[in-house]
């Protein structure tokens, strides 16, 4: 890989890690206001998830000689500035599809190696997320 893709692929993946550490912050603000114990399950796994997702993709910059660095994306004003519950866990949503969806549009700079891998379990679990969520949600 030359320079310009490996800074391609680590751009990419600090834009996810910026993702799941903004899904870290916002699952854990939600988390103290959800009183049905499913989605609080629900949302506890999220929450793992989203935190191992963050170490997975800070080793994939790491071994790119990339640094990760530290922000977080701008999904947490967004879900913070909804006014009820229901409309936070529907943008948590669309955040998760979002993430799932990113990966699969740039799956050809995705270097064929472990990195591969890491990458479609990252989004298999986020589409997982999503159908279990839209499930207990009642959204279509």
């Amino acid at each position: 890989m030359d320079k310009k893709q490996t800074k391609d692929l680590a751009d990419f993946y600090r834009k996810l890690l910026e993702a799941e550490r903004a899904g870290v912050k916002t699952i854990s603000e939600l988390l103290p206001e959800i009183k049905d114990e499913k989605i609080k399950l629900l949302m506890q796994a999220y929450l793992r998830d989203e935190g191992m997702n963050c170490h997975i993709l800070d080793s994939l910059i790491k071994s790119l000689g990339h640094e990760p660095g530290n922000k977080t994306g701008d999904f947490v004003e967004k879900i913070r500035a909804l006014p009820s519950l229901q409309e936070k866990l529907e943008l948590l949503v669309k955040g998760q599809e979002w993430v799932a969806r990113q990966i699969r549009y740039n799956r050809e700079i995705i270097n064929p190696s472990s990195s591969r891998i890491f990458l479609e379990a990252i989004k298999i679990q986020h589409e997982e997320n999503v159908d279990s969520t839209k499930t207990i949600l009642n959204i279509k």
